[in-house]
């Protein structure tokens, strides 16, 4: 696993600056628009635009990385994500921010595609699960910029969005200028259907409620902080034992999926204690600081590895099946691809429920989405099955 961790460790750097860049002015968005009088639906869908974005760079990344080449096709992305970033702060106009969104997340599936393939091409079915949790901690350790951001800029600053655009460029360097492991190159440009349907239809569904969950709670957070009446200082604590807890959750349930003979029996347990929680939060919101930071912290530490849990049981079946890193490619992409749906409807769901139940809408969708894919992996047999018909 060592080896395999120092070979993925340049491209590992490169998704952390990515992530940390985003995590610095990710709530101050938020923020600024609550502040401009902006509707908590039109904030919930200027996020969304960041996972529309990313759908877009599932499948255009692929044919970029085809033409050019993993590493260029990296330098244009942290290129185009950091001009993106210091353009927050050039001008306040909420359709100018819709599109910078979009922008960022097309630029962060292609670090993710390119990053997560690698893990895969140097993974085994022995580590996969640990590998994945290094990864995740590492993307979960980058959330501890948002509170940070949160005071010292608190809605009114730009200085983050310049920052967070040379980061980006510098964290990129170690990826470009390393050639200890030869990154993956997809065989075909477009993800077709039959990519889809080599995925285990749990893993998708697992990979999809992951992107609503956690892109509905991060995303819609700050709104409900400012609804409730939360100032900067409470909304730093809950955004502070967010990231503490997702790191926290992440080495544990990695390492018990890789000892235990199924790890769908982890991504059981994770969903259906997220069902009990998100409904936990939903009836009693109203009990205050502490209740909401226990709820806030619990979540995160059960709901932040479950994406990693349902790639690596996607690449499990991948491996078993076939080689190579043009399968890895579309592995990846496919999840990817789901994933940004789901983070591309959390938000957007989570602003139009706030705005017709209130602040504790939030909680009322995330255990609606939980519900749902907790469903999924209660049937799975019988939906593996039909899967296999529909062949």
């Amino acid at each position: 696993m060592r080896t395999s961790l120092f070979l993925f460790l340049p491209a590992l750097i490169a998704v952390a600056g990515f992530e940390t860049a985003l995590a610095l002015v990710s709530p101050l968005i938020s923020l600024r628009l609550e502040d401009g009088g902006v509707s908590t639906s039109m904030i919930g869908i200027v996020a969304s635009a960041y996972s529309v974005g990313y759908l877009g760079g599932t499948q255009i990344c692929r044919h970029l990385i085809l033409q050019l080449g993993a590493r260029r096709t990296i330098a244009l992305l942290a290129l185009l994500a950091a001009v993106s970033l210091v353009a927050h702060a050039v001008l306040f106009d909420v359709l100018f921010w819709l599109l910078l969104s979009a922008l960022c997340g097309f630029a962060m599936a292609g670090i993710y595609t390119i990053a997560e393939s690698l893990l895969n091409v140097l993974a085994s079915r022995g580590n996969r699960g640990r590998l994945y949790s290094v990864y995740m901690t590492a993307s979960w350790l980058t959330a501890g910029a948002s509170p940070v951001a949160v005071l010292a800029e608190g809605s009114g600053g730009v200085i983050c969005f310049i920052i967070a655009g040379a980061l980006i460029a510098l964290t990129t360097l170690p990826v470009l200028l390393s050639r200890r492991a030869e990154l993956p190159v997809p065989s075909h440009g477009a993800l077709s259907i039959a990519h889809f349907r080599a995925v285990p239809p749990v893993a998708l569904a697992i990979c999809f409620g992951s992107g609503i969950i956690n892109g509905g709670l991060h995303g819609l957070l700050p709104s409900y902080a400012v609804e409730t009446g939360l100032g900067n200082g409470d909304l730093s604590l809950l955004l502070t034992v967010a990231a503490i807890a997702g790191i926290a959750g992440q080495f544990p349930i990695g390492h018990l999926s890789d000892r235990v003979r199924e790890r769908l029996s982890v991504a059981k347990g994770i969903v259906f204690s997220g069902i009990a929680l998100c409904t936990g939060m939903a009836l009693f919101a109203g009990g205050g600081m502490i209740t909401l930071v226990m709820f806030i912290g619990l979540l995160t530490a059960i709901m932040a590895p479950i994406y990693g849990v349902g790639a690596a049981l996607a690449n499990d079946r991948a491996a078993n099946e076939r080689t190579g890193g043009g399968c890895t490619l579309a592995t990846t992409g496919a999840l990817l691809f789901v994933n940004g749906i789901g983070a591309a409807l959390g938000p957007l769901g989570a602003g139009f429920a706030m705005e017709a139940w209130g602040p504790t809408g939030l909680f009322l969708f995330l255990a609606l989405a939980s519900g749902a894919v907790g469903l999924v992996t209660a049937y799975h047999r019988r939906l593996e099955r039909l899967w296999v018909i529909a062949h």
